[in-house]
């Protein structure tokens, strides 16, 4: 299998993204997620993809139940995000990411993504410090990488990476 040039810790280049996952009425088909999962790690992958915004915060749930408790913790890699819904001072976003951790079952973040930004939300980011609090959580080890998904032009970008 082909390492991840930039991540080597992630086997191969797929990750399993739980946006989507198989349903039973409103709730997530556990058992048949947890089979995914299974065959995810058993062909030699490693990187799963949630976000509390996902199925209304049903995947951080069927990652704690599908994958952190049945699988050990090294065995595989979990990016989860912030995303501006879900915080609207820098008070709510040390407690809402600690709350992420207990919903995906889980004592750190391999990868944790500011989400979506753009100049649409990057203002509310920086007036609530969410990237300084996402830089200290990662020197007490609760982050491993820290990094951002992004919808908006070049420039946008490049204003963003280097105000941080």
């Amino acid at each position: 299998m082909e390492k991840n040039r930039f991540f080597p810790e992630i086997n191969g280049n797929f990750g399993f993204g739980c946006m989507r996952l198989p349903m039973n009425g409103d709730e997530v088909d556990l058992e048949e997620t947890a089979r995914m999962a299974d065959a995810f790690i058993e062909a030699g992958f490693n990187y799963f993809d949630t976000a509390h915004g996902y199925i209304r915060g049903k995947s951080e749930l069927a990652i704690r139940e599908c994958v952190s408790k049945r699988h050990s913790r090294d065995s595989f890699l979990l990016a989860d995000k912030l995303t501006e819904p879900f915080f609207n001072s820098e008070d709510d976003i040390e407690p809402f990411f600690r709350q992420q951790l207990e919903l995906c079952g889980v004592e750190y973040f391999d990868f944790y993504l500011m989400h979506a930004q753009g100049m649409r939300n990057y203002d509310k980011f920086k007036r609530c410090n969410a990237y300084k609090t996402a830089f200290r959580l990662k020197q007490e080890g609760l982050i491993r990488h820290l990094g951002i998904s992004f919808h908006d032009t070049p420039e946008t970008l490049d204003m963003i990476l280097t105000e941080q």
